[in-house]
């Protein structure tokens, strides 16, 4: 049943259009500004050894100084709220979104290895709290509804994926199950309008954007995507790893200027080493299964260590973003790599399921993972079934890693 008796609901299933119509707008403006900006400097280049541009060098250097100064002048903390979060908390601060939202593009645009889904939640998120301060709302579950609301539209705009970012929304959020229907129609509605708008000027679209030969189902395909899934864990903690030395290696830098200008001319020299390390990596991963028969073992390793060093960098360097793409690129990746070793599975497989596996490790979202391999390698409805497989088990194999590693801690603590 549908709260209708609830004042703060029938408002919201109205304001739904009026938040959408916004967030489509804002991820617009922001994807826009963004795009051009990272097709002028990083588009055009090779995608072999030292085939980026040397000024790559300088221009993420610099990005990384003019990033420290703007969280200097607007007294932004060192530790920011992730999306992640964000989400989870179903609320954002709005005083804070416009001046993180711009950090966030300079970053982007000076080519953090970082994604725009920490933008978007901040400006769709701050609408709907915005909205829900503004009409006085007390009660908790109304006040995250206006603020997932409004994140959801800001996503459903830029991925063009409304029903993926309702179903992301909706596994991430805190609404209790019994309110689930409640709290998704008001998020669909506010994500079609902000995908109605954004399609609609634009044109462009998340799904097929990997596409790959499609593969008959298999049996055996279950156990490869289980294996998948145990490996996909594996690469997410090494990547765990890498942040936390790269984090503990800038602790030791106390001036964040130098920390920015220093991070960002690493994450330059690896985009000049390694071009498709370079930004997001969202349209570096489709540059590289195109060109996926060309490319060596060794290399993708290479490209595979390289990212997850310039994401970690990106990170502790001072950047804004988030981690979504990069991490599907790391995924994507790993498949392609995995697909290299083993050329009698399927890439559409090897790819989909660790693009979807490996940020399904520590996200509590396995349906819309499995969407987004669906939508946008283009795999079918009965070869989903391994992909879902890899992600489940990923999420249980890092959790028994995590549990595991705590329990020798605790007892290393107990033996001193």
């Amino acid at each position: 049943m549908l709260p209708l008796e609830k004042p703060w609901y029938k408002k919201l299933l109205v304001l739904a259009l009026l938040i959408g119509v916004v967030g489509g707008v804002s991820a617009l403006l922001f994807m826009g500004i963004i795009g051009a900006g990272s097709d002028f400097f990083y588009s055009g280049t090779g995608t072999d050894w030292w085939t980026g541009n040397w000024w790559w060098i300088p221009l993420t250097a610099l990005g990384g100084l003019t990033v420290a100064v703007m969280r200097k002048i607007w007294k932004i903390p060192e530790k920011v709220t992730d999306p992640i979060t964000l989400a989870h908390q179903a609320w954002v601060d709005p005083g804070n979104v416009l001046s993180l939202v711009a950090i966030s593009a300079v970053s982007l645009i000076a080519g953090a290895s970082l994604g725009p889904f920490f933008a978007l939640t901040m400006m769709g998120g701050g609408i709907g709290s915005w909205l829900a301060l503004r009409l006085g709302i007390r009660d908790d579950e109304a006040k995250h509804e206006y603020a997932l609301t409004g994140m959801v539209s800001g996503m459903g705009a830029a991925f063009s994926a409304p029903l993926f970012a309702a179903v992301l929304a909706s596994e991430l959020g805190p609404t209790p199950k019994r309110n689930y229907l409640a709290a998704f129609i008001p998020e669909l509605f506010g994500a079609t309008v902000g995908f109605a708008i954004f399609f609609g000027v634009t044109g462009s679209t998340m799904l097929g954007s990997y596409a790959l030969p499609a593969y008959e189902f298999s049996f055996g395909y279950l156990l490869v995507g289980a294996l998948l899934g145990v490996l996909s864990a594996f690469v997410l903690l090494l990547l765990i790893l890498i942040r936390k030395v790269v984090s503990a290696a800038f602790a030791r830098i106390p001036n964040p200027l130098v920390a920015g200008t220093i991070g960002g001319a690493i994450v330059g020299l690896i985009a000049f080493a390694l071009p498709l390390t370079a930004t997001s990596g969202s349209s570096q991963l489709a540059t590289e299964l195109q060109i996926s028969a060309t490319i060596g073992f060794g290399f993708l390793v290479a490209v595979l260590i390289a990212k997850m060093f310039a994401v970690a960098l990106s990170e502790s360097s001072g950047f804004l973003g988030g981690i979504v793409f990069p991490i599907i690129f790391i995924g994507g990746t790993a498949g392609l790599l995995v697909h290299s070793i083993f050329p009698d599975l399927p890439i559409a497989l090897c790819v989909g399921a660790m693009l979807a596996a490996v940020p399904g490790a520590f996200l509590s979202a396995p349906v819309s993972l499995v969407l987004i391999a669906a939508g946008t390698v283009g795999i079918g409805p009965i070869a989903m079934a391994p992909v879902g497989l890899a992600v489940v088990t990923a999420h249980i194999s890092l959790s028994l890693l995590r549990t595991f590693v705590a329990k020798e801690q605790k007892l290393k603590l107990q033996a001193k």
